[in-house]
């Protein structure tokens, strides 16, 4: 009896069953393996959408900024003209362009010959990478100049955008217009729209359009002047 009970403390386990505890592991882990890996999808789809909304309220903000800071300026020699303060704001479809002076850049080297005046643009440009897509930039110059449209350094803000669309209300005229433009001799090239409309479309992860939307002040509409205890248009007084 003694012997017997020996024995049998000493049989292993079958083949089978060893087969089936391998086949039990295996489940177990294929599913912890398939719960991480959709763990992981959803994880990088949430942090893109993120990043994509993260963009949009970047691109808001700054030009919320700008437009706060937009200004015309009719202190401008005019025998040796060195800069243009306009705000030209171009209809083409659903690529508007906006470009405009504004007091919000930031000096940041030491004796640069700069001030917080500057020409901004906002626009869209061709991805360098990807064919076919747009993305929503921002140029700045720090300098005023006499080509207040080109110069300076582009910030890609938002990525694969569908469409940037502008509107500028004319508060004399009760109305929204679809260009804006300071350089020509129109009923608004003496002053800044009372408030711009912007409407930008993007491309989520699936190519899908979504639409953003919002509508912006402009405090200083009218340009600014050297007063001399004269008004604007009329020659200074001669003093003897």
């Amino acid at each position: 009896m003694k012997r017997a009970s020996h024995m049998e403390s000493q049989v292993g386990l079958t083949l089978i069953e060893v087969m089936l505890a391998m086949s039990v592991m295996a489940m177990i882990g294929l599913a912890i393996w398939s719960a991480t890996d959709q763990t992981a999808r959803t994880r990088d789809i949430v942090d893109k959408t993120n990043d994509h909304y993260h963009q949009v309220r970047i691109a808001f903000d700054h030009l919320a900024r700008d437009l706060s800071s937009a200004f015309l300026s009719n202190n401008r020699a005019p025998n040796d003209p060195t800069h243009n303060a306009v705000f030209i704001g171009e209809n083409s479809g659903d690529e508007d362009r906006l470009d405009f002076a504004a007091f919000t850049h930031e000096r940041r080297y030491l004796d640069a010959k700069e001030s917080d005046q500057c020409e901004v643009g906002y626009y869209l440009e061709d991805d360098k990478e990807i064919s076919g897509r747009k993305n929503l930039v921002r140029r700045e110059a720090p300098v005023l100049d006499l080509e207040p449209l080109r110069g300076g350094q582009t910030l890609v803000l938002v990525e694969n955008v569908a469409a940037f669309d502008l509107t500028y209300f004319d508060f004399a005229m009760n109305e929204w217009q679809d260009k804006w433009d300071t350089s020509e001799l129109t009923s608004e090239s003496g002053f800044l729209p009372h408030q711009v409309r912007v409407k930008l479309v993007v491309y989520d992860r699936k190519e899908e359009k979504m639409s953003f939307g919002t509508q912006l002040g402009i405090p200083m509409r009218t340009p600014i002047w050297r007063h001399f205890g004269f008004l604007p248009g009329l020659p200074p007084p001669v003093t003897k």
